[in-house]
């Protein structure tokens, strides 16, 4: 599956999609997907979605949500991407 991050102006690949217990507190007992994506440069990342958010939904909501997650990653990222910081 290839997805437009169209804020970000990339696609991305999913490699693979794994339902998991979560490990965020507060939610014990409740699962989470951990989608492994990569993007045009070939590098690997993560992303981390309550399973309760996906499950159920239609293919083109399941992949509204991917893209909304990873789009959030991939923004938050990216703003300190080639910054310089004085220690």
């Amino acid at each position: 599956m290839v997805l437009l991050a169209e804020e970000v102006g990339t696609t991305v690949k999913i490699i693979d999609i794994s339902k998991v217990p979560s490990a965020e507190a507060g939610r014990a007992g409740k699962y989470d997907l951990i989608v492994t994506y990569q993007d045009s440069a070939g590098r690997v990342r993560i992303v981390t979605i309550p399973y309760e958010e996906f499950a159920g939904k239609s293919e083109d909501e399941q992949v509204a949500i991917l893209r909304k997650y990873i789009q959030a990653e991939e923004q938050a990222r990216l703003k300190f991407v080639g910054r310089e910081i004085k220690i």
